[in-house]
Parts: structure tokens; C-alpha cells; sequence
């Protein structure tokens, strides 16, 4: 049988369901339940997409540094990271804006979101996560523009009682890793009853220098971070519950590495001074959840977010005695209302969505004492307008699930740039997707998906003005057409009798791909002169696999792989595309060799990547002859002190290999011992 429920079920089962010890018998750990595919709550096995799930249980076995560290090593995602205060997940080929990034359902991607590396991800507190949901492959139906790749969802932490009586509890954590002399502290109190209930977290970060394989510290790496979030819970009655959140994230200082050392191809860094200073992010959230069943819905979810990114910047280039400060902000409001509703044997869902993002810049100069105004990176007081009308149905039949959906789109970017002739895009488009899924037996799964995406070009494509890496200046192109996708996936799936697998096979089309492109002009001072173009059609395809077996006792051996190959058109000339990973994976096994104590071990391997575009190879975080493989082992202890207490020891990197992920803009960290202490009251 194929199993759909309803959103607000899935939160509470999220909640009580991933503190649970992993046992073989335990359905949730061979196929978790999951809500970003279809928006329903629904096991990964039945589920037409594929879709990677990291548990709460699964983020304890992790470094809790940055939220892009809890996706690393998971099946289909690659972790590319500019700098250690940064870091974002590589979909199917695919960064930046090209993925679409949530938390509870609500949009982190900005109209200034790069196509590229950036740092925003990196600013929401990982200790507040109960459960990301990947969905691999476009989701354009159910969440708009970006996302082409796949879309991630962060799901926060919710507070529940079930007793009406007044509870508190929560946790202290402490966290050191050695390799970037890295501190974490982290605290959080749950108080409430079954009627209204609240969760408090505060987190701090330090993190100095880093050292690399070949006993080489790096400079520039030294940052620090401080979170706050609360989230309060109001359960009206049985139909009806309000949720309202508040979450912060501050890096006062952070510097961007592979601008101040010198990379591939430099004789020199690009800048003595570059610092991401401030960068934060500020969010709000109003959640308010019916069940009351009406004539047009079953269950209802009303949504109005609002979000602001500062992205500070302070730049001395190499050699000059000039510094520039930038003042960059997006302020994000969002409004969005999902309904699903059982007709028959099937199940709608459906809605409503509209955003506004307005950017606000500003940028200086200041030589010998003197500050004057320059023009800024983006046009200030620039917006993006975004309104939706989606629906997506599924329908059983027999031992067989069809769906089919579609969204049509709306944008209207505003530049608000007089000295541009044409400073106004308005577009609109419609996106699609059908899917089936077969019940071969109760564990085995056949399943397909067929699916358009799209990206609308944004104020960073469409406006962006200024300095960027490589010794290379940006300038305006509103002459941008947006990004789409096609994307056919086949894979098969298994869940039960102690064993979770999946195999998918994926081939993306991509048209009108958006990428910067040189001139062929140069600055007076020497930059080559880039813009945001429209470069052809990208096709990229990989296989994803995964495998799980759950040992009576509580033993888990496990292993994914992916393997991504891409190449691009431009101008009837074929290249190898931009920034596609190496097949990558990961070899472990949890070994219980006490009730009390558990040993992790894992191989994480990734192979040569030489198939490189002229973009990677003028980029100066890459090697041009390509970029070398890496197998590196880690070992773990888990302690379980106390009912408590929970002590986690071990080394990662034991043999000390010095690698770089691809594309990534330093080096990874060497031998790292690991402690961490986690105290549950």
C-alpha cells in the first residue's frame, strides 16, 4: 500500500520519531517519512521522487559546524566551500540559485543568490535542525523558480508535549574540532504543555586557523558566528494550530580565503583585505494550520514569512592603498497558502504564493582619508516580484500511484536604474511534472518522473555592477532569458526485511544555461570585463545509489555513490560542463560493541576530476590539470554516559591526506581530532 498523510502529521512524527534508537523493525529508519517531494508526508519508498533525508539521529554522527556540513557525504549531494565560514550543496551538476533552499517550506533564496558559490546557506544555526529533505531532480511545481537541480528543505525543531500538565527540557552541547581549532557551544530549553509550548536556542562558534594534510596552516580562516532562535507553538484545538518563529545568525567578520592567498594560475591574491563583514540573516515566520475539513480543502496551511540577508563587505586589493565597504541587503516577505484535499481515491495539492524581495546597496571608497560614494554592487532599492498558482494530483491505481502537476509563474523585476534604457523584465512561465510509481512487492519499487524547471534571471544576473574574483569586473546585461530544464529520472527503491537501497538513473537538458562570460574587453585598471550571459544547453546525466543494512543487535553497514558526467553547447562547439563533481561516495559501518557504546567507522572517497570547461580552468580555485581523488577514514566513538549524556570522540582524516574538494577554494582539513558532549535535561 502506498502510504500519503497530511503535513501537521508529519511534523509531530518527525519530532517523536527521529529520537528513537535505529532498529531493522523500525520502518521510519528504512524508509523516513519525509514532506518536500510532494508536500504530504510520505515514506521515501513511496514516493515517486528521489529524495534524501538526513535525520536528527543522523546530524548527532555529524560535525555540526555549518548546515552545508550535514549534507556532506550524502547520496546526490557534493559540498563545494569557498571558505570555511561557507559552503553549499552541488544537486545533479547544479550551486547556488540553480537549487532552491527552505526552511519549513519558505524561501532562503534571494534575488541577489549567486549561480554560483555563495554564503548564504551557511546562516542558519545547524543545532536547530530536526530534518533536511533533498528533493533530487526540479521542483518547479510545488516551489517556483530555482529550483532546477533539486530543492533542500531545512525542517526546524518544533517543541511538543502531550500532556497538559507544565514541562521543560532541552540540551547543552559542546563541540571542539582540533584541525581548525574549533569551538562550539550550543544550548536550548523546551518548555510547554499540550496547549502552548516554546523552544529557545542560543549557539556560538569560533573558529581559528585551519590546518590542512600536509601540515600547512592556512591564514584567513579565523571567524566567528552567534545564533539565536525561539519558536513558539499554540495548539488551539484539535484542528487548529498557530506557529510563530524567530531565527538570527551573525558572522561579524568572515574573510574569503581564496581571495587573499593566491590559487591556480596567480602569481599574487586579488586583495590583501576581504572581508564579509557583517553578514547575517534575520527571519520571521507565521504559520497558522487547519484541519477542519471544508468543501474545498482537508487541511490547510497559511504561511507569511519575511527574511533579511546583510551581506557586508570590506575589499583592499593587492598592492593598493584604497579600501572599498559595501552595504548589501535583501528584504524578503512572503505570503503562501497550501491546501491538500482526498477526492475520491485521489489527493490534491494545491496553492497560492507570492514574494516581493527588495535589495537595498551601497558602496564606498576610501583613499588618503577621503570616502567617497561609488556605484553599488546592485541598484539600490531594486525588486523582484514573484506570484503563483500551483496544483499537483496523485492517484492510485492498484499497485500502481500516477501524478501529475503544474505551476504557472509570474515575475516582475524592477531595476529601478534610470540610466538603463530597458530596466524593467517581466516574464511569465509554466512548469510541469508527471510521475509514477509501482509496487513491485510490499518492500520493492519501480518509479519514474518526468519534470520542467525554471529559473527567472535575477537582480545578481540582471544588475550586478563590480569587482569579482580572478581580477575580473562585472557589468550589467538585461538581456537575459531565463534558465529551464528538463530532467527524466528512472530508478527502482527497496525498504524492508532490515535493508533500505535505491538506484537512480537521471538525464538532465538544460537550455538557455546562465553563466558569466568574458567580454573580450578589459577595465582601465586591467580587469577583464565580464557579464551574465545566456551560454546554450547543458546536458548532464549520473546514476545515484544508495545502500542500508540494519543489523539485528543494532549493527548498520551503509554506502552511496554518485556519478554525475555533463557537457555544454556553446555556439555549436562542446566542452565538458562547469563544476561537475567527481563520482564521489561513502564506505561505513556502526558497530555496537556494547549497549552503551557505539564505534563508527567510514571511508569517504571521491575520484580525479579532469574534465574540466574554460570557465574551470580560469578559475583559480581549481587546478587546471584537474583535481587529484581522495580516499580519507574516519573513526568515531559514541558514549552513551549516562540517560543523558551522550559523548562522541574519534579522528577524522586519520591518515592526515592532504585533498581539496573540487572547486572548493582551500584546502580540507588534515588529522582532526573530534570531542563533542551532548546533555539532554
Amino acid at each position: 500500500m502506498l502510504f500519503l498523510a497530511s503535513t501537521e502529521a508529519q511534523q509531530v512524527t518527525v519530532n517523536e520519531e527521529t529520537d528513537q534508537d535505529q532498529t531493522a523493525d523500525q520502518s521510519t529508519t528504512l524508509a523516513p517519512i519525509q514532506v518536500t517531494a510532494s508536500r504530504l508526508a510520505t515514506s521515501t519508498n513511496d514516493s515517486e521522487r528521489a529524495v534524501t533525508v538526513v535525520s536528527r539521529a543522523d546530524i548527532q554522527n555529524k560535525p555540526n559546524a555549518l548546515l552545508p556540513d550535514l549534507l556532506r557525504n550524502e547520496t546526490g549531494v557534493y559540498i563545494q566551500q569557498t571558505t570555511p565560514g561557507q559552503g553549499i550543496p552541488i544537486i545533479r551538476g547544479l550551486k547556488g540559485s540553480q537549487n532552491l533552499h527552505l526552511v519549513d517550506g519558505m524561501r532562503v533564496n534571494t534575488a541577489f543568490f549567486r549561480n554560483s558559490p555563495n554564503q548564504y546557506f551557511a546562516l542558519i544555526d545547524p543545532f536547530m535542525i530536526d530534518q533536511i529533505d533533498v528533493v533530487r531532480g526540479p521542483g518547479s511545481v510545488l516551489y517556483g523558480g530555482d529550483a532546477l537541480g533539486g530543492v533542500v528543505n531545512v525542517i526546524t525543531h518544533t517543541p511538543h508535549f502531550s500532556d497538559s500538565a507544565w514541562q521543560t527540557g532541552g540540551q547543552l552541547a559542546a563541540i571542539y574540532n582540533s584541525a581548525d581549532d574549533q569551538w562550539l557551544s550550543h544550548v536550548n530549553v523546551d518548555a510547554g504543555n499540550d496547549t502552548v509550548a516554546t523552544t529557545l536556542g542560543l549557539s556560538y562558534q569560533d573558529t581559528g586557523a585551519r590546518t590542512t594534510g600536509s601540515g600547512e596552516t592556512i591564514p584567513f580562516t579565523a571567524y566567528t558566528a552567534r545564533a539565536a532562535n525561539n519558536k513558539w507553538v499554540y495548539q488551539l484545538n484539535d484542528q487548529h494550530r498557530v506557529l510563530f518563529d524567530v531565527q538570527y545568525l551573525r558572522q561579524p567578520a568572515t574573510p574569503r580565503v581564496d581571495d587573499l592567498i593566491a590559487g591556480f594560475g596567480q602569481t599574487q591574491p586579488d586583495s590583501q583585505v576581504f572581508l564579509f563583514s557583517p553578514n547575517e540573516r534575520y527571519f520571521g515566520h507565521l504559520n497558522y494550520q487547519s484541519s477542519a475539513a471544508t468543501a474545498w480543502y482537508d487541511k490547510a496551511d497559511w504561511h507569511l514569512a519575511w527574511q533579511k540577508i546583510v551581506d557586508g563587505r570590506i575589499k583592499q586589493g593587492f598592492g593598493s592603498d584604497s579600501v572599498t565597504t559595501e552595504q548589501n541587503a535583501s528584504e524578503l516577505w512572503g505570503f503562501q497558502v497550501d491546501f491538500d484535499k482526498q477526492v475520491g481515491a485521489g489527493q490534491w495539492v494545491y496553492g497560492f504564493e507570492a514574494y516581493e524581495d527588495t535589495i537595498h546597496s551601497a558602496k564606498q571608497k576610501t583613499q588618503n582619508n577621503v570616502t567617497t560614494d561609488k556605484e553599488p554592487r546592485f541598484p539600490d532599492q531594486s525588486v523582484m516580484q514573484h506570484l503563483a498558482l500551483y496544483a499537483d494530483y496523485h492517484h492510485p491505481i492498484g499497485d500502481h500511484q500516477i501524478s501529475a502537476g503544474g505551476r504557472y509563474s509570474d515575475y516582475r523585476t524592477d531595476l529601478n536604474n534610470p540610466t538603463i534604457s530597458n530596466d524593467t523584465l517581466n516574464l511569465s512561465d509554466f512548469t510541469w511534472q508527471l510521475g509514477w510509481l509501482y509496487a513491485l512487492t510490499d518492500h520493492d519499487r519501480l518509479f519514474a518522473n518526468l519534470s520542467r524547471g525554471f529559473r527567472p534571471p535575477n537582480i545578481f544576473d540582471l544588475g550586478q555592477v563590480g569587482d569579482r574574483p580572478n581580477n575580473r569586473f562585472n557589468v550589467v546585461n538585461t538581456n537575459l532569458k531565463p534558465e529551464s530544464v528538463h530532467t527524466l529520472d528512472v530508478g527502482y527503491k527497496h525498504a524492508g526485511n532490515g535493508w533500505q537501497a535505491e538506484m537512480v538513473l537521471f538525464i538532465s537538458d538544460y537550455n538557455d544555461v546562465i553563466a558569466s562570460t568574458l567580454t573580450g574587453e578589459t577595465t582601465p585598471a586591467g580587469q577583464d570585463i565580464v557579464q551574465s550571459q545566456n551560454i546554450g544547453e547543458v546536458r548532464i546525466w549520473g546514476l545515484e545509489t544508495q545502500f542500508n543494512r540494519y543489523f539485528d543487535g543494532g549493527g548498520h553497514l551503509y554506502a552511496h555513490l554518485t556519478y554525475i558526467y555533463g557537457e555544454q553547447t556553446e555556439a555549436q562547439d562542446k566542452e565538458p560542463a562547469d563544476r561537475i563533481p567527481p563520482t564521489f561516495g561513502v564506505l561505513g559501518y556502526q558497530w555496537p560493541v556494547t549497549d552503551i557504546l557505539y564505534w563508527r567507522q567510514q571511508l569517504r572517497y571521491a575520484d580525479n576530476q579532469d574534465r574540466l570547461s574554460a570557465r574551470d580552468v580560469r578559475d583559480a580555485r581549481i587546478n587546471p590539470l584537474g583535481t587529484g581523488g581522495f580516499v580519507v577514514y574516519d573513526s568515531h566513538l559514541t558514549w552513551q554516559a549516562g540517560p543523558q549524556t551522550t559523548v562522541r570522540a574519534g579522528v577524522e582524516n586519520l591518515f592526515d591526506k592532504k585533498y581539496r574538494e573540487h572547486a572548493s577554494g582551500l584546502d580540507a582539513a588534515g588529522r582532526n581530532y573530534h570531542l563533542s558532549v551532548f546533555y539532554e535535561f
